[in-house]
């Protein structure tokens, strides 16, 4: 709607204009520079209203449910393990159930990352999933298997002997019984979720106090706690006593892929609520474009091409003072944004299917990119690390980039996803979980076990 008031915007300024001038005041080589003047900029500034409205429509992240989310994963996590359970009968009923097909695995040896982790695949929103799948009546389903002895190749050559039947049988399938399996699932991966978005909050804390101190060189912690994340223990190894979800290592990534989107839709809000009176206190924007520096011992003829491609970026620098420089600086961020999101939104919200292991193992040589398919999927922390990778330079390619400090825009997003987590975390623990355990209570015959006295015995856990 937008863009459509902004066509008709344009269009109706556009008639206006025609109106007010004849048409050969343009073929008039009287016309003073003054008035050429004028009209450049009632066209830059009728362009610049319609490419910052089609920005605004653009870099709109997708509206991700955090509860649609997460019943998606669980049916897909009871899938994996009707699957390992060889319930095919009960297997094939879910899939079919609101039709679901393609939550299942995308290869018959089902290993976690073929159940796609992409975002909105559920087909109603879970409360409703939910309620339809309680009130759901019972199914019989007739299953043909296979006679359990097999018979010898002589016997099977044998024209007299009875050719053995398949073994028809009845088994009823009750859905409530289904949904208070899927609800028990979802209420463990409401406490695992929790725990994975504190430790992404706590993570970014530690990350952005890294780089406010030392530009985010690695520590001796950090190399620690790279090693421990190899192969020793660590606090997610501890919380799940090394006996996690089957897909649980690939939920991890998309609460943080989850987080990420959030924080990226609230930096945009951030850079569009601007004012060229704040623009410079955000941290990421500068009033100069930085100063190059040549090296010392370096040949002269490289140093006159250096000048020379400096000269061509400085003369497409944006010249004004002031407000002036301040909007342009605005403009160059959002147009940046706009960019970074169109590459990286579609990623983060299809993931990476890589197991970690799959993904170091062709991780390329220092200073190099990852050859990957242009559709393929990514997680948070390379769309992190994309960003990371600018350090102190600036997107020159677009008009007032020189103003625009991306690696600062990467520390600002650590920061918003510490805010996101957060958020996310108590919408599982007052809005989400509360719908579970009623849809559980009310549809199905749950009874909540008796919790067990728990002995102190002096270990507080993790450190």
């Amino acid at each position: 709607p937008s863009i459509a008031r902004s066509n008709a915007h344009l269009a109706t300024h556009c008639a206006r204009s025609a109106s007010q001038r004849p048409p050969e005041s343009y073929l008039d080589p009287s016309l003073s520079a003054e008035r050429a003047n004028e009209s450049r900029t009632n066209t830059y500034q009728m362009w610049r209203y319609l490419c910052l409205a089609t920005a605004a429509w653009a870099l709109a992240p997708p509206k991700i449910n955090l509860g649609d989310y997460l019943v998606q994963r669980a049916v897909q996590q009871q899938l994996n393990y009707m699957a390992d359970l060889k319930n095919e009968p009960l297997g094939n009923w879910l899939k079919a159930f609101q039709d679901h097909a393609h939550l299942d695995s995308n290869s018959p040896r089902r290993f976690p990352g073929t159940y796609s982790a992409a975002f909105g695949q559920l087909n109603k929103p879970f409360q409703e999933y939910l309620v339809d799948m309680g009130t759901a009546e019972k199914e019989v389903v007739e299953i043909a298997v296979a006679p359990r002895r097999r018979l010898s190749a002589r016997e099977l050559a044998n024209p007299f002997l009875a050719k053995q039947a398949m073994e028809v049988y009845d088994e009823v399938i009750d859905p409530k019984q289904v949904l208070k399996r899927l609800v028990t699932t979802a209420d463990v991966m409401v406490d695992t979720w929790a725990f994975q978005f504190s430790e992404l909050e706590k993570a970014d804390q530690e990350r952005v106090a890294l780089e406010r101190q030392i530009g985010g060189l690695p520590d001796a912690a950090m190399l620690r706690d790279a090693e421990l994340a190899e192969g020793g223990e660590t606090r997610t190894s501890w919380y799940t006593e090394d006996e996690p979800m089957p897909l649980y290592a690939f939920d991890q990534r998309a609460c943080d892929r989850l987080a990420t989107l959030r924080a990226l839709e609230a930096l945009t809000e951030e850079v569009r609520s601007l004012t060229p009176q704040n623009a410079f206190e955000s941290g990421y924007l500068r009033r100069e474009a930085k100063a190059d520096q040549d090296d010392d011992d370096v040949d002269e003829r490289v140093v006159e091409r250096r000048r020379k491609r400096r000269e061509e970026r400085e003369a497409k620098y944006v010249k004004g003072e002031g407000d002036e420089i301040a909007s342009a600086a605005k403009d160059a961020a959002l147009s940046f944004l706009e960019e970074f999101s169109q590459k990286w939104v579609p990623k983060l919200s299809k993931g990476d299917p890589r197991s970690s292991l799959e993904k170091r193992s062709k991780r390329p040589p220092p200073g190099q990119y990852e050859a990957r398919p242009r559709d393929a999927g990514a997680d948070a922390d390379a769309c992190m690390e994309a960003l990371w990778a600018y350090r102190d330079e600036s997107p020159y390619h677009i008009r007032g980039g020189e103003l625009v400090i991306p690696a600062r825009m990467a520390l600002r997003l650590r920061e918003l996803r510490v805010e996101a987590a957060a958020a996310a975390r108590r919408e599982l623990a007052e809005d989400i979980h509360p719908q579970l355990l009623d849809a559980r209570a009310k549809y199905t015959d749950y009874v909540e076990p008796v919790a067990e006295e728990v002995v102190a015995t002096g270990d507080d856990g993790w450190d």
